[in-house]
């Protein structure tokens, strides 16, 4: 399946040789527009695969955008930019640009560079998706250390006795551990 390329401007105009070189590789051009102003909206009608954007030099509105856009309707992100100072970089790597390109876009770099982004963003979503994930197991952990804490002291057993308590309550209702878990913490509140 060819990828949908969602090119950004500067301006008045869009890059005809980065254009032509994008069609060359096999990319589909969704859309071609000349601000970020619009960018989340823009995103969000055209879906495109990666949104590559060729600015002389991006300025605060267009990292702005491109904050909205990490929050809202995460995509790859490609910036080619006359200028390589310090602080845009920066601002690009806070805004999540998968790659940066400073003064130098030649026809055969857009294809290894776009194809970069992608893989960087795939890499990253894996990555905040596997954090979300250890921040859950942790919390419920927390959770589940509470509800054994309050067995023990209740009940005068040992650690794996009130473990074993919430899992055979667990098994025999159907239900989760950390949800007999958050029982037993609520139960214990209203006990106090």
């Amino acid at each position: 399946m060819k990828k949908k390329v969602l090119l950004v401007g500067n301006g008045q105009s869009v890059n005809a040789m980065l254009e032509e070189s994008l069609l060359v590789e096999g990319y589909v051009l969704v859309e071609k527009v000349t601000s970020c102003t619009n960018l989340v909206n823009d995103i969000r009608q055209f879906v495109p695969s990666v949104v590559v954007i060729d600015m002389e030099s991006p300025d605060d509105v267009v990292f702005d955008r491109l904050i909205e856009v990490n929050a809202q309707c995460p995509v790859p992100v490609v910036l080619f930019s006359e200028t390589g100072e310090t602080q845009i970089i920066k601002k690009a790597v806070k805004a999540n640009v998968g790659a940066f390109v400073a003064d130098g876009l030649t026809t055969r770099r857009v294809k290894p560079v776009i194809e970069l982004a992608i893989e960087r963003f795939k890499e990253i979503s894996n990555l905040q998706s596997e954090l979300i994930d250890t921040k859950k197991q942790l919390e419920e952990r927390k959770i589940v250390e509470k509800a054994k804490g309050i067995l023990m002291l209740r009940n005068s057993v040992s650690e794996d006795e009130a473990y074993q308590s919430i899992r055979k309550k667990a098994m025999k209702q159907n239900k989760k551990i950390i949800e007999i878990a958050e029982n037993v913490i609520e139960l214990a509140e209203m006990f106090k």
